[in-house]
């Protein structure tokens, strides 16, 4: 068995051999095959399954009948080439559509106070790198069946980042889309590593302080 103390020493072997490795309590079972404890204390300590919470990435105006998700799957090698797969996203691959056999999902939706200004006229800014876009691509498309039926928008602007545009660009297509037919005002997009310098969401809000300055002094 590796020998973990309550010292500097055992800290840091706990940080290298638990931590860095990757290491569930599965693991190290598999992999310190001497040590063998009751499977009613192996119970005990594992932890139930908790549910996981994905913001709704799409307007019920523009559909109704759908809840949209956006979801970046986990699946990747440790340092000792153990696969880690996340349990949502892993299982969410596998519920293909199918015209025989659809799959079921359970889901619920809980309530949220984080929702755009109740008057389309009043500005607003969103800022959403990665999958954090997922909420504001709901807002965005609440937004054009706002325009589609006759209400004034005020200005709306998305700051988006990630790495890599040919990559991880998500909805590209779309957003270019809402900046073609004006329900967006500006896109601002960051790509990190598309160029020798790095370039961040916040270096691109810096350099468009003077149009963030007047959004929020207009009341967004």
């Amino acid at each position: 068995a590796l020998p973990i103390s309550p010292t500097e020493e055992g800290k840091h072997q706990y940080n290298e051999w638990i931590v860095k490795d990757h290491r569930t309590l599965i693991h190290v079972l598999e992999d310190l095959p001497s040590f063998r404890p009751p499977i009613d204390h192996v119970l005990e300590l594992l932890p139930r399954l908790q549910c996981r919470y994905y913001s709704i990435s799409s307007s019920p105006r523009m559909h109704p009948n759908r809840i949209h998700v956006t979801a970046v799957l986990v699946d990747y090698q440790t340092r000792i080439n153990r696969r880690v797969a996340g349990v949502a996203t892993s299982w969410l691959t596998l519920k293909k559509p199918n015209e025989n056999c659809p799959p079921r999902v359970p889901i619920y939706v809980r309530k949220s106070n984080f929702r755009l200004p109740v008057r389309p006229i009043s500005p607003v800014v969103m800022i959403g790198p990665g999958t954090g876009l997922a909420p504001f691509r709901g807002f965005i498309q609440e937004r054009k069946t706002a325009a589609e039926s006759g209400k004034r928008l005020g200005d709306t602007v998305l700051y988006f980042g990630c790495r890599k545009q040919a990559e991880d660009f998500i909805y590209k297509g779309e957003l270019e889309g809402f900046v073609a037919d004006k329900t967006l005002t500006a896109l601002h997009a960051a790509f990190s590593r598309d160029q020798p310098q790095k370039v961040y969401v916040t270096h691109l809000m810096e350099n468009n302080k003077e149009e963030l300055w007047k959004i929020l002094n207009d009341g967004g």
